[in-house]
């Protein structure tokens, strides 16, 4: 009996195992088939510019960045956040009562005043209590919301939605560096789509080791520290070959809460951010796929293969511990939510191929992992393990994982996805980090999502907790130029 669970064990895994690599192969043509396209079809930085820039029709859009005490770090990011190039753009920083000075030197900093603003509440939000604008006419693109505090970075997102006025916004957090030419690569792509655009997802990547000045990447790095070099390379399989595979067939399966694009009037429709979900994005995508396919109408959403964002990522194991804790929870909570669109054909291919996807692939795999951890533990002991054949799956699977970093390196290399500062040092960090990864990133992120279904399970209360910030490197100004720019200022004070 012990000799059939154990064969019958062995052909589950492999079984498993090889779907996986199918399908990981499958979403790698399919990305590769779109850069392909984009290397012909899609103009040059400069020339997307050229052509949206003095055009009337170049949609408006809203950036908004919920704050919760960020007073060490706010001034910078918004000078960052006007740092993006772009015609038609404001930005609506939300401050979600915050117990700092966050409030007090954006006011001092911005010269802002209160303003009459009638609010009409879209999307439910706690209440606003003012909304601020500059008097100086170089700040005129900044709006500040002061709301009562809300807890969670989706009620700030939904007040944010409640006063812009654009077209499209852009949900991030205030603490993302966002590339200048961001808003130009994704606004390309709605006003080329034959069908209306209702999402747009931008690849992200770690800002850990990266050189800052002036609120933009100057230099890319791949990190140094272990968890964000790890999770490098993890985010480029995500974005550059899954979330681009899926886009061509318009079945994303979400745009991160991080950096992504939406149709403000789609998203009001569909009842705004869920301000009780630990995954208030993937929910919001999903019920503004589910709006549109109810009501007959037609969509797309698309990804930008090129890196539109920097964020940090976590550095402690505890961050790491409570991220993907969060995110397995908020896993749960998508399946139990939105059970209606899974394996439902009516609702496209996300409903019919990349929900089902998820939840054999990506739901189940921990569990299954953890188990068979157990399992394999078990057969050591009891001296049942056939060390050939498992020799033989352990290293097929190894192989193919360091195969997809190849594969991925060589995307990057031939999109110029990542403009990094070292190439093929860069690529040779995220090889070793390839090879590592099964023996000590996965296992730990198989625990942690173990740990938050079994905490969704048992119902205990969910706490949404920001990830303790390291900051990113910035560049000090050179003596001489800091002599410079001396000089440069007495000038102007002298005329």
């Amino acid at each position: 009996m012990w000799l059939t669970i154990y064969y019958i064990f062995c052909y589950l895994i492999f079984g498993y195992s090889l779907l996986i690599m199918l399908s990981y192969l499958f979403l790698a043509f399919q990305s590769y088939r779109t850069q392909h396209a984009l290397r012909v079809d899609m103009p040059s930085d400069e020339s997307i510019k050229f052509l949206l820039e003095g055009s009337p029709l170049t949609p408006g859009v809203s950036i908004i960045a919920p704050a919760f005490n960020e007073e060490v770090t706010i001034i910078d990011n918004v000078y960052s956040l006007m740092n993006i190039d772009y015609p038609n753009y404001e930005i609506i920083i939300v401050n979600d009562a915050s117990t700092d000075r966050t409030m007090e030197l954006l006011i001092n900093e911005f010269s802002l005043t209160e303003i009459p603003y009638d609010v009409a509440m879209k999307v439910p939000s706690k209440p606003i209590k003012r909304v601020l604008k500059s008097t100086k006419d170089e700040f005129s693109k900044l709006v500040v919301v002061d709301k009562e505090h809300g807890g969670r970075k989706s009620d700030g997102s939904n007040a944010g939605i409640n006063v812009c006025t654009n077209k499209y916004f852009v949900c991030t957090d205030v603490d993302c560096i966002i590339e200048p030419m961001a808003l130009y690569r994704m606004i390309w792509l709605v006003v080329n789509s034959h069908e209306p655009m209702i999402g747009v997802s931008a690849t992200m990547l770690m800002s850990n080791a990266c050189i800052v000045e002036n609120g933009r990447v100057v230099e890319a790095h791949v990190p140094t520290r272990i968890f964000p070099m790890f999770q490098q390379l993890e985010y480029m399989r995500s974005f550059l070959i899954g979330k681009l595979g899926w886009a061509t067939m318009n079945a994303l399966p979400n745009i991160s809460g991080g950096f992504g694009m939406f149709d403000t009037d789609v998203v009001v429709k569909s009842g705004g951010y869920d301000q009780t979900s630990m995954a208030e994005d993937m929910d919001m995508l999903l019920r503004m796929v589910t709006y549109m396919k109810n009501n007959g109408k037609p969509f797309r959403l698309a990804q930008v293969p090129q890196v539109c964002c920097w964020t940090e990522g976590p550095s402690t194991l505890k961050a790491l511990y409570r991220q993907r804790t969060r995110w397995a929870r908020g896993l749960c909570e998508i399946i139990t939510n939105h059970r209606q669109v899974f394996f439902n054909p009516h609702y496209g291919p996300i409903g019919a191929i990349t929900l089902p996807y998820v939840f054999i692939f990506e739901f189940i795999a921990p569990t299954l992992e953890l188990f068979g951890q157990i399992f394999m533990i078990w057969l050591l002991f009891a001296g049942g393990i056939n060390w050939g054949t498992a020799f033989i799956i352990f290293g097929m699977i190894y192989v193919f994982c360091i195969f997809m970093s190849f594969m991925l390196t060589y995307f990057d290399y031939k999109i110029k996805a990542i403009k990094w500062h070292k190439v093929w040092k860069s690529h040779t960090k995220l090889i070793i980090a390839s090879m590592l990864e099964p023996f000590i990133y996965h296992p730990l992120i198989t625990i942690f999502s173990n740990i938050g279904y079994w905490r969704f399970l048992m119902n205990t209360t969910a706490v949404w907790k920001p990830i303790q910030r390291t900051g990113v490197k910035k560049r000090e100004a050179s003596p001489d130029k800091a002599k410079v720019k001396s000089e440069e200022s007495n000038v102007k004070s002298e005329k």
